[in-house]
């Protein structure tokens, strides 16, 4: 039985972080990592993986506002230090808010 690599080690840490809900600092905290080191091999192993739109053109994307419909007050409220309020109801797709959460803080 061999050793994991290093890519293989952080790909294993980066893959942790994103299923324990924890933000970039209390994770890297909590494995006694640098944040940012955790980030940059987060951006590295997914600019390295293959993505099955690779060559597709962009797809454009548009809202549509809904009237008249009454929402349900969410489950709770997330409120990004970017001044973001994102409201989550109950039965959410941890995966798909990850990923929002991840584009609204990304640096512009």
């Amino acid at each position: 039985m061999g050793h994991e690599t290093r890519g293989q080690q952080w790909a294993a840490r980066v893959a942790r972080w994103e299923r324990s809900g924890l933000t970039r600092a209390a994770f890297a905290a909590r494995e006694r990592v640098n944040p940012r080191t955790l980030s940059f091999w987060k951006w590295k192993l997914r600019s390295a993986a293959p993505t099955a739109t690779a060559g597709a053109p962009a797809q454009a994307v548009t809202f549509v506002e809904l009237v008249g419909a009454t929402p349900s007050p969410p489950a709770l409220e997330v409120v990004l230090p970017a001044g973001y309020r994102i409201g989550v109801a109950s039965g959410f797709d941890a995966a798909t808010l990850r990923t929002l959460l991840t584009v609204l803080e990304a640096p512009r």
